[in-house]
């Protein structure tokens, strides 16, 4: 009997960077849009007027990206009230969900029992999205495996309802990092299974990095995790792939039927 049967239909976040790529990936059949921009600085804030458009364009779950500049994950006062106003402005606009990620400054420096997460100001921003679901973003891939429990807790703490990661150091791709991929997707499921013992759910891990039809089926068989991240890109393209974003979704649909 495969494993899948009973768990919940894996679903297919496409990183859209524009709004044309928004509506392709929506007709591919995309399960839900991260909007952004800037695909080269690795996806800043998308514009508001965007995120208006695609309301009356497309119908399945946008979750827009809250982040002010590319230049690392720790942020200034100025960088902070920056977001919070970014988000307001997009959850009035029909936001469905939030995606970011708020790391605290060299914690390294600081000893081996401090937090990479900067639990107040995510908390903040989680608060603010006044229950719309919040992803802790690929952040988590600057944070040293042996920090990983505690970021964990930490990131539960603060009502995220799922991680992107690659499941390894930022800069390596999902498929070369399988096995701590199954390793954290475990460590959700045992923690889920004693979930009454904590306020918040354990966060969904969603597996980003280099996705694409060509691994999708072999990362969501060997891990087990239930949702998946792409740009959909193909070659130096800027406009989401329809092709790609269509088979992705049907080699995980196989995979969990096999």
């Amino acid at each position: 009997m495969s494993p899948y049967v009973g768990a919940k239909a894996p679903i297919l976040e496409v990183a859209c960077f524009n709004q044309e790529s928004a509506v392709v990936a929506a007709r591919a059949g995309a399960d839900r849009v991260e909007l952004c921009k800037d695909y080269y600085l690795g996806g800043l804030s998308p514009k508001p007027e965007v995120l208006q458009n695609l309301r009356s364009q497309i119908t399945i779950p946008i979750y827009a990206m809250v982040r002010p500049h590319a230049d690392g994950f720790c942020y200034k006062d100025l960088d902070f009230e920056v977001m919070k106003e970014t988000l307001n402005s997009l959850k009035s606009l029909g936001a469905d969900g939030f995606v970011f990620g708020i790391l605290t400054e060299s914690p390294q420096k600081y000893g081996p029992n401090t937090s990479w997460v900067d639990v107040s100001r995510n908390k903040q921003l989680v608060q603010l999205a006044e229950g719309r679901p919040c992803t802790f973003h690929r952040a988590f891939d600057l944070i040293p495996e042996s920090h990983w429990e505690t970021a964990l807790a930490d990131i539960r703490e603060c009502g995220f309802a799922s991680i992107l990661t690659n499941g390894g150091p930022s800069g390596t791709k999902a498929a070369e990092c399988i096995d701590k991929l199954q390793t954290l997707v475990r460590y959700q499921a045992k923690l889920e299974d004693h979930r009454e013992l904590h306020t918040h759910k354990f966060p969904e891990i969603i597996v980003g990095g280099g996705v694409r039809a060509s691994n999708i089926g072999l990362l969501h068989m060997t891990t087990g995790a239930s949702a998946f991240h792409s740009a959909a890109l193909l070659a130096s393209k800027t406009l989401t792939c329809a092709d790609e974003v269509f088979e992705m979704k049907d080699k995980i649909t196989q995979a969990r039927e096999k």
